[in-house]
């Protein structure tokens, strides 16, 4: 069974990282993505992803991720964590992304949780102290 993806982000954040990660490893069903814009009504975001929420759980286990933590997306995901059972990832990012489109058809949703946040440490690295590393 495959993981469900709801991706939430401010303005295009998550549309355009999907459509990144779907250059290195092909399009990608399942996955579904939402931004909040300047000037939108959070109160119809919060709909949208109530909707795509009930969907997605029907296919499965869901996993919903957020761009950062205390925004606007992530607040309205966290409030409708109260009503619906999902798991919740935020800071993603496209190496983290890739890892949970390549692993979520192979392991359940809370071995792909473990697994992110154990290479989230991994995906940002300081190159100067890198490279004074290597030589």
């Amino acid at each position: 069974m495959m993981v469900e993806i709801i991706m939430v982000s401010h303005g295009d954040y998550a549309k355009s990282m999907l459509e990144s990660a779907q250059m290195i490893v092909g399009e990608q069903d399942h996955v579904h993505t939402f931004g909040l814009h300047l000037g939108d009504d959070v109160d119809e975001l919060r709909e949208q992803l109530t909707e795509a929420i009930e969907k997605a759980q029907r296919n499965g286990e869901l996993l919903v991720l957020t761009d950062m933590f205390s925004g606007s997306p992530f607040n309205i995901t966290y409030s409708l964590m109260q009503y619906y059972s999902f798991r919740h990832i935020t800071g993603v990012n496209l190496p983290l992304l890739l890892e949970i489109l390549t692993s979520r058809e192979s392991v359940g949703v809370d071995e792909l949780c473990k697994m992110i946040l154990d290479k989230g440490k991994e995906t940002i690295i300081d190159v100067n102290k890198f490279l004074e590393e290597m030589n």
